[in-house]
């Protein structure tokens, strides 16, 4: 097959698979889930940073809803386009380095790994950061040519530091890959790059990301202190460890997760996957590293999988009945995951709940809630924790209402405490507050408007009631005590 009829056949794969998840999204049947209403909060506003996570995903889907509006769809749809474009470029990446046949197996095998399959159904950091990845490596590899021809390629620098620096935007994880990125150059003439090229490169990136390195600074580093506490240490294990590891197969699918222990382990020097192996090591073996001693989620090492599918499919070529078991196994999973989400929101797991608990339930509790705080004429509803925040921020954008979270009493714990706590002596009344009911009630003299059970989804099992609050200073008393 020649590279013009591959880059044919794959825009056309690419393109297919990205359209039937975007139409589907528009007819999706589930709810944002907390992150994503949080994000889309984040978007409300320019900043440079946010309470856990760096400010570009928060940007893209300021720019989304404000030209489509504030719909699922909206916050969703650029899930799809970004992994469809990252595909694009991981093709790119292993026709540079192999064969156009290789080059079609790596991109459509990362289109269609479950995780990317999700990061395109619902929006998240890693669909960002992924990108960005694939736009470094395109440029990593462009300057290592270019330095081999005794050629000048300041534009590719530029781009290089352009896609490092927004990697770190869209989440601090993409450190991870610098640290590859200079192993691999170390380790391979196929990402070795000229010194001025690789300081330059150093420089746009710390240009784009001194605005957020300062948001930290000037915010006592609130979310280096978030990573710190998800990633406090719980006493030493070798079962994370290997709970991570097979986490994995999920992650990547189970054949492609084989296929690239295998490249790695029979890799040959000089080719393809000596370049690219740190790459995929270096964020693998730092997660193994924190779940040794602490929590490690399947998906912090996700920025693997752009030169992990590329070296999958340089040994999954010489075995075609297993790439194709690999790719249709991704195939039916890419499918059915937008079709569950149009059509499964009835589906329920063997407990009886929700299969997609985490996408429904969100709004019964939330429009619950802020139309009850203004049958009541409140100015202010106030409530407690994150995911209700979240909920009420989304569903309560238009409802006139001053949404404000509990006080901490501390240093807070999510971003509504950070940016949005009450106060008492600003925030218009009367003032309801939404509360879990059977906690300590947090106020003396607290009336009781209404109350809910949640339905089943994301708060299924839990009692909520609506309070007036006669004496608003007491929350501010509250908080400290509850936080």
């Amino acid at each position: 097959m020649t590279r013009n009829l591959a880059y044919r056949a794959i825009l056309a794969a690419i393109f297919a698979l990205t359209t039937y998840r975007v139409v589907l999204t528009l007819f999706d049947q589930t709810e944002l889930s907390t992150d994503e209403a949080q994000y889309w909060f984040w978007g409300q506003s320019f900043d440079f940073g946010n309470y856990s996570k760096p400010p570009l995903i928060g940007w893209i889907l300021g720019v989304s809803t404000e030209l489509w509006g504030q719909s699922v769809a909206a916050v969703r749809v650029p899930a799809g386009i970004l992994q469809g474009a990252t595909a694009l470029l991981v093709f790119h990446i292993a026709a540079q380095l192999a064969s156009p046949q290789v080059a079609i197996i790596a991109a459509l095998s990362y289109l269609t790994t479950p995780a990317v399959a999700l990061g395109s159904a619902v929006m998240t950091t890693d669909t960002p950061m992924l990108l960005a990845a694939a736009i470094a490596l395109v440029a990593q590899l462009h300057l290592a040519k270019a330095r081999l021809a005794g050629q000048r390629a300041t534009g590719l620098a530029l781009l290089l530091g352009v896609g490092l620096g927004l990697g770190v935007l869209a989440k601090h994880a993409m450190l991870f890959w610098l640290v590859g990125a200079m192993i691999a150059a170390w380790a391979s003439p196929h990402l070795r790059i000229r010194a001025n090229d690789a300081a330059l490169a150093v420089v746009v990136m710390l240009a784009l990301t001194l605005p957020h390195v300062l948001w930290l600074a000037r915010n006592d580093f609130v979310t280096l202190q978030h990573i710190r506490d998800i990633t406090e240490g719980e006493g030493l294990s070798v079962v994370r460890p290997l709970l991570f590891l097979a986490q994995q197969g999920i992650v990547m699918g189970p054949i492609l997760f084989a296929a690239l222990v295998l490249a790695i382990a029979t890799r040959r020097k000089g080719d393809g996957s000596a370049a690219l192996a740190p790459l995929v090591l270096v964020p693998i073996l730092i997660v193994l590293v924190q779940a040794m001693q602490g929590p490690a989620l399947a998906n912090w090492a996700v920025l693997y999988l752009v030169p992990g599918s590329v070296l999958a499919a340089l040994w999954l070529v010489g075995h075609p009945r297993l790439a194709g078991a690999s790719l249709a196994l991704g195939l039916v999973v890419s499918l059915a995951l937008p079709l569950v989400k149009v059509f499964g929101t009835g589906l329920a797991r063997p407990d009886g709940s929700p299969l997609l608990a985490r996408y429904l339930g969100h709004g019964a509790v939330a429009e619950w809630a802020i139309a009850t705080a203004q049958a009541a004429g409140a100015g202010t509803l106030v409530a407690d924790g994150r995911n209700i925040m979240a909920d009420l921020s989304w569903f309560g954008a238009d409802a006139g209402l001053a949404i404000r979270a509990v006080p901490p009493g501390g240093q807070p714990s999510h971003h509504w405490e950070a940016t949005a706590p009450f106060r008492a002596k600003a925030d218009p009344g009367p003032v309801y507050l939404l509360w879990t009911n059977g906690h300590p009630m947090p106020c003396r003299g607290a009336v009781e408007v209404s109350r809910l059970d949640a339905p089943p989804g994301a708060y299924g099992g839990r009692s909520f009631v609506m309070l007036r609050i006669e004496t608003p200073d007491c929350l501010s008393a509250q908080g400290a005590a509850h936080g």
